[in-house]
């Protein structure tokens, strides 16, 4: 099953939210998450900081939609 799910955190609890995704990726075998963050008020280092997880996510891709 896929399930699509869009979360609006405030930024103070992004790095726990992500944390609890892989907590339960991890604890659970068959599971596997691909997640996209967006945060316009927030820069591109503070973004991928949020996302260094333990243990850390395989792959993490960040797309920075904020225009100069």
């Amino acid at each position: 099953m896929i399930i699509v799910t869009t979360a609006h955190v405030p930024n103070a609890l992004a790095r726990d939210w992500l944390q609890h995704l892989r907590d339960f990726d991890t604890a659970h075998p068959g599971c596997h998450f691909e997640v996209a963050a967006q945060a316009p008020s927030r820069s591109l280092d503070e973004v991928v900081d949020a996302m260094r997880l333990n243990p850390a996510l395989p792959l993490v891709q960040v797309f920075n939609s904020n225009r100069a």
